[in-house]
């Protein structure tokens, strides 16, 4: 009697193991509609401002420059002071308004060993001592007499006798770097001063050839 009693309980213990497995491994159910979007969220802080970059290279697209034009300033001048003046119709009104416009001079002497030119360039105004002082004046279209802007190169000796090497400088190029970019001053210490630059240092600036 008591093996039967032992049977019947072993049997009703499978049974429910068999039917808690079954209902286990059932089917996963339809995945529900979606709930309702939650209201947003307050917003946060405002971050901290970032340190200012750097500033950036001078841009070189718009810069212009002539070629080098040869003096018309003869070797012996029967006064203590001359002029020439050099067409530059590229300058504008703007330009004459807004922008820095640089002039140079070059002198070329051949070398003595090689015969091969060498040439040192100055900016304008620049004094030498034995020639006297090298100026240049930029001219509007409407103050000068050739319709267009011109570019007046003046010497003036340092002694009032007449002059005697017009031409120690034998070539003349202008540079224009337009676009508002001011010579230094007390309101704007942080431009660049083009003024105090070399030749070299303004070509390798603006990539001039």
């Amino acid at each position: 009697m008591k093996v039967i009693k032992d049977l019947v309980k072993l049997s009703l213990v499978l049974l429910l193991s068999v039917s808690i497995f079954s209902c286990s491994d059932g089917e996963d159910g339809a995945i529900g509609p979606a709930g309702s979007e939650g209201p947003a969220g307050t917003q946060g802080d405002q971050g901290t401002q970032g340190n200012p970059g750097d500033s950036g290279d001078p841009g070189t697209a718009n810069v212009m420059y002539s070629d080098w034009i040869d003096t018309e300033i003869p070797v012996l001048v029967a006064s203590p002071n001359t002029v020439f003046d050099i067409e530059a119709p590229e300058i504008t009104t703007e330009h004459l308004d807004r922008a820095v416009i640089l002039v140079f001079g070059q002198r070329r002497v051949a070398d003595g060993a090689t015969g091969a030119i060498l040439s040192t360039n100055f900016q304008l105004p620049v004094t030498f001592i034995s020639n006297g002082i090298y100026r240049a004046q930029i001219l509007s279209p409407s103050a000068s007499d050739k319709g267009v802007a011109v570019v007046r190169i003046r010497l003036d000796t340092n002694d009032g006798t007449n002059i005697d090497t017009g031409n120690y400088l034998q070539r003349y190029r202008y540079v224009i770097i337009p676009g508002g970019q001011l010579i230094k001053s007390a309101s704007a210490k942080s431009t660049v001063d083009y003024t105090t630059m070399s030749y070299k240092e303004i070509t390798e600036l603006f990539n001039i050839q």
